[in-house]
């Protein structure tokens, strides 16, 4: 007998998927965001050119604290700040520094106050002494800085200090890096808080270049000379010794308070 054969059913060969034609999700995505920034930018190109046209957000006002010897007007016209700027135009940064370049400025902040007000709040130099240089006055402060020059019929400030070596040149709102003349302001600041201070009128103090300080007085006939160490004690020795002697003066040279503990007259 003839056995039949099990047919076997052969599958279709599967057909190859055709692509998609989609672009892939990143390009989506990255579109997607491109767009979303260029709605960003435009609003905010719109929105820039409404605020600055609009006036809604323009200064109003300018306030200025801590002002003595400058004026609110001179600190305003220095910050070049007008009732026409726009308060999301102005920058803190370069204001500040337009007023820090006033010589009588040694702090200055800015704030912007929402929607229309400007905070300046300086803090002054304060002249302590007049400088004297080939026959011209100058004012300066503790730290040494030239804060202006004064014509010489105008009252000045404090004693006239001079120094042995003549300085070569002085510029009105930088510091004058010299060491005795530190040591020259050192000393009125320390003198002026003796009870010395309070009967005499310091008329000059030179600053030498070796360890000597010489201050003169109107009311006496001679010389204080000063070390260019411990200040402080200094002043204190010479206004105990002013206390007890002022009123039989035992000298008319000079008082030297460079000897340790001992104040040498002559």
């Amino acid at each position: 007998m003839l056995k039949r054969r099990n047919r076997v059913k052969r599958k279709p060969p599967k057909r190859p998927r055709a692509q998609s034609r989609r672009p892939p999700r990143s390009a989506i995505f990255l579109l997607q965001l491109m767009v979303c920034l260029a709605v960003v930018v435009a609003f905010m190109y719109w929105f820039g050119i409404y605020v600055q046209e609009s006036g809604l957000f323009n200064i109003k006002e300018i306030e200025v604290a801590g002002a003595g010897f400058l004026t609110a007007e001179q600190i305003i016209a220095q910050s070049r700040v007008t009732n026409g700027d726009c308060i999301f135009m102005l920058r803190s940064g370069p204001i500040r520094e337009r007023i820090l370049a006033m010589p009588h400025v040694k702090n200055c902040r800015v704030d912007r106050v929402f929607p229309d007000r400007l905070v300046i709040e300086i803090e002054e130099r304060v002249a302590m002494a007049t400088l004297l240089v080939n026959n011209r006055l100058y004012e300066i402060d503790r730290s040494c800085t030239v804060l202006r020059e004064l014509a010489p019929e105008e009252p000045h400030t404090g004693p006239f200090i001079t120094v042995a070596k003549p300085l070569d040149s002085v510029e009105v709102g930088r510091p004058i890096g010299r060491d005795q003349l530190a040591r020259a302001i050192d000393v009125w600041r320390a003198f002026s808080r003796t009870t010395m201070a309070g009967d005499v009128t310091v008329s000059e103090i030179c600053a030498d270049t070796g360890n000597k300080i010489s201050m003169t007085c109107d009311e006496l006939n001679c010389e204080i000379r000063w070390g260019r160490d411990d200040i402080e004690a200094q002043a204190w020795k010479l206004d105990v010794f002013w206390r007890s002697e002022k009123e039989n003066l035992p000298f008319s040279k000079y008082i030297d308070l460079r000897f340790g503990n001992d104040v040498v007259c002559s």
